[in-house]
């Protein structure tokens, strides 16, 4: 019995290096590296458009229920490195990578408790989302197909100090029941299955944004019939719907 435990111990060790190098077991640090190139690209894509300056954004992955990849602080993401990309906890400590955890982490770390069916969260400063929660229109109101279909509404949350805990909090309610949230003077905060999704969720709310502002200055831009938006709404699938 001991001899035959050791053969098939002997054989799925076997196996499992044999998978690993044809590539279909991919190890955790190669899974690691893959996304910590994932979000550099990301990053150099956010700034590039302009929806961030500076030292601006933040992007995050979960790679496990309380591991995280996400940018460090003070950092231009526009120029990031892999070997930047923090591997943080949900205590925020640093396990692996350079820099420090930004204090933006503790939203995402909300958004993730409160939806367990995403994986990636961004967070960006795009100029017409922003523009659009100063003077107080709404994304919520049907008036762009595209945006409906893909994400339904896009609320406005209330002012919060940026880092700051109270932000975390005020999310709660609203990241439950949406994937895009505009923080009122701050930014847009998208969360996805994974990280392509969550960034192709703020591309089109600033492009959405910048169509209504640009309406708006013309003429107050109208309004879809509730037939029009319920058959818009039919085949999305927003979380707790």
């Amino acid at each position: 019995m001991f001899n035959l435990c050791n053969l098939f111990s002997y054989l799925g060790f076997y196996l499992q290096t044999c998978l690993k190098k044809s590539g279909l077991i991919m190890s955790k640090q190669n899974r690691y590296n893959k996304y910590k190139k994932l979000i550099c690209e990301i990053g150099k894509r956010m700034y590039q458009n302009g929806f961030i300056s500076s030292t601006d954004g933040n992007i995050s992955i979960r790679v496990d229920k309380n591991l995280f990849l996400c940018t460090p602080s003070n950092v231009s993401k526009g120029d990031l490195n892999p070997k930047q990309i923090i591997l943080t906890n949900n205590k925020c400590e640093v396990l692996e990578g350079k820099g420090s955890v930004s204090s933006e982490f503790y939203t995402h770390l909300s958004a993730y408790d409160e939806r367990k069916d995403i994986s990636a969260i961004v967070h960006a400063h795009p100029t017409y989302s922003i523009v659009l929660s100063l003077i107080d229109i709404s994304m919520c109101t049907p008036i762009l197909p595209e945006l409906i279909m893909t994400l339904g509404e896009v609320p406005t949350t209330e002012y919060a100090t940026p880092g700051s805990k109270e932000g975390a909090e005020i999310i709660k309610p609203w990241i439950r029941n949406h994937n895009a949230l505009i923080l009122k003077s701050h930014g847009v905060f998208t969360v996805g299955k994974d990280l392509i999704q969550a960034y192709s969720y703020l591309e089109r709310v600033e492009h959405s944004a910048k169509i209504l502002f640009l309406a708006h200055l013309i003429h107050k831009p109208s309004v879809l019939s509730e037939e029009q938006y319920l058959k818009l709404t039919q085949k999305l699938h927003l979380p707790n719907s």
